[in-house]
């Protein structure tokens, strides 16, 4: 009898590893990489502790560990594509899943080599991608074995290097951000090191908490679990709001859950723990392999999660939302508007003449946004005013922006005749202006910088910039302004003349912020220099509120 016809499934390995090394295309993603796997893998009753070296000159990266290490046969397991976890197979839950982060350092570099020690015997292996590269077949690909346990007193642990690093230059500040981040969803007991850096952790002020438990069907579905929801005293950064999704201790995703760019969801943090989602055996999966920190938004169990979060942050949302009004409506809040209107005042004068001075150094320049604009027609802010309208609005210049007097441009020729700038005003102006229309989904606020009294908490700095709002928080509860409330109130020249000082500083460093972020600067003393000029301005302007 005929032996029937047989059809395997294969994989080409050297191909189906670089198609995994793409998912690792920056240095802070494959330096996580292997942090992440050393905090996890560590003997009992040992705090780990890793160290990582980038050595931009000789283009390396070394990430060492204090943990359990491997043995031979642990090496051979850790070069097993798609391989099942090992530590998942005996229960023990871990990020690793399919076992893909082998391929993370050839996201970035062209050598891969793994000292590693355990139980007083050390290994060595190599892997390269000219190694990788040449596989022309489905075979295996050979890892070099530079020492296969030799006898060590060094203790557990293991160092990875990755060489060949084909970047420009090492992103050290983004890669610490990203580990202080990611450390935020591990225990307390870890300490990374970047080069000479600790990487720390420092959990905003909490001004309250809120609890929920699922209830009903979500009961049903998500277990008896429990949401923690938290409110910052200070706005947080973007990638800080939200709750923290983890299953069985492991960290997946911090989302707001519809809410992000509501009203007062900057202050809103926490995190729920749902088991649930490391059991689930969906056909659509919760996870995916490419380390995003997204769930995956079609599991059924992953839409159950973001109805509850997102309904409880939206709760909480709204009860600061409310607080706030009753707040602002308070007759201190209303004197502090008023104070920080005049201080806003004093500020956006220089600031427009600051802008003014720009404009005239930049007169040929083409795009620019609204610290540095090209003139009437050229802005893309959606309060952008043309000449000719019905529009409130008043002249900042009678013959159009700067450069529209000849001499720059056309070799010196004739001047270009346009009408009046004008720029947004208010119900007692002349109506004079019309919209210049605008594009873009986020346009930067084009009125200049508010300044607004918070209480941010004692431990927060005396103020705290907001640049997406352009907006200089004033902290109340800072010891030194909370003192001089306290004693002389609101009115007084001592409270007054200290939120002005406070103000005025912030203002002069976050405009050479704002300076910065369009890379107007080419010397790194460029910024000092301005910060005190800008103080020398701004002071000099607001001598009339000291007098006052």
């Amino acid at each position: 009898m005929a032996t029937e016809p047989k059809i395997f499934v294969r994989s080409h390995v050297a191909r189906d590893l670089l198609q995994n090394a793409v998912l690792f295309k920056t240095d802070k993603l494959v330096v996580w990489e292997y942090v992440s796997n050393s905090l996890q893998y560590v003997d009992p009753g040992t705090n780990p502790v890793v160290r990582v070296m980038l050595d931009s000159k000789n283009k390396r990266i070394t990430v060492s560990d204090n943990g359990r290490g491997m043995d031979l046969g642990g090496l051979r397991n850790f070069f097993v594509m798609h391989g099942e976890n090992v530590d998942r197979k005996e229960g023990r839950a871990g990020r690793g899943r399919f076992g893909t982060g082998k391929s993370a350092a050839f996201g970035v570099g062209s050598l891969l080599r793994i000292t590693t020690a355990r139980h007083g015997k050390r290994s060595k292996v190599e892997l390269t991608k000219a190694d990788i590269d040449a596989m022309t077949s489905e075979d295996a690909i050979p890892v070099k074995i530079v020492e296969a346990e030799v006898s060590t007193l060094a203790p557990n642990g293991t160092k990875v290097e990755i060489e060949g690093v084909h970047l420009k230059a090492f992103d050290q500040a983004g890669i610490i951000k990203y580990i202080e981040r990611h450390l935020a969803h591990w225990p307390k007991n870890t300490t990374v090191f970047v080069n000479n850096h600790e990487c720390e952790y420092a959990e905003p002020p909490v001004s309250e908490e809120f609890r929920f438990r699922p209830e009903g069907p979500l009961k049903a579905r998500l277990g008896d679990i429990e949401l923690t929801i938290k409110i910052s005293k200070v706005p947080l950064e973007e990638d800080l709001r939200g709750v923290s999704i983890y299953s069985q201790g492991l960290w997946h995703e911090t989302t707001l859950a519809g809410n992000e760019g509501r009203e007062m969801a900057q202050y809103i943090f926490g995190e729920i723990d749902v088991p649930a989602l490391e059991e689930d055996q969906s056909p659509i999966p919760p996870f995916d392999l490419s380390r995003s920190m997204r769930l995956n938004r079609e599991n059924a169990l992953v839409q159950a999660v973001y109805a509850f979060v997102g309904d409880k942050v939206d709760r909480a949302r709204r009860e600061l939302v409310e607080r706030d009004k009753k707040r602002k409506a308070l007759e201190d809040q209303k004197r502090l508007a008023r104070e920080a209107a005049e201080i806003a005042r004093v500020i956006n004068e220089d600031f427009e003449e600051y802008r003014r001075r720009l404009l005239r150094a930049k007169a040929t320049a083409k795009g620019a946004d609204d610290l540095g604009k090209a003139g009437p027609g050229a802005g893309d802010d959606s309060d952008d005013l043309l000449f000719g309208g019905n529009v409130p609005a008043r002249k900042t210049e009678d013959t159009g922006a700067p450069g529209s007097s000849g001499g720059n441009g056309d070799s010196g020729g004739p001047p270009r005749v346009l009408n009046p700038a004008v720029e947004p005003g208010d119900e007692n102006d002349q109506k004079l202006g019309k919209p210049a229309g605008g594009h873009g989904p986020k346009p930067r606020p084009r009125g200049g910088f508010d300044v607004t009294f918070d209480r941010l908490g004692e431990d927060s700095p005396r103020a705290h910039y907001s640049s997406e709002k352009r907006l200089i928080h004033v902290n109340l509860d800072h010891p030194q302004i909370a003192a001089a409330l306290e004693s002389s109130g609101v009115d007084d020249p001592v409270f007054r003349r200290l939120a002005y000082e406070v103000a005025f500083a912030e203002y002069a460093i976050a405009l050479a912020q704002e300076l910065a972020s369009r890379d107007e600067y080419l010397d790194p003393t460029d910024p000092i220099v301005d910060i005190r000029d800008t103080l020398n301005r701004v002071a000099r302007k607001g001598a009339r509120l000291y007098a006052s």
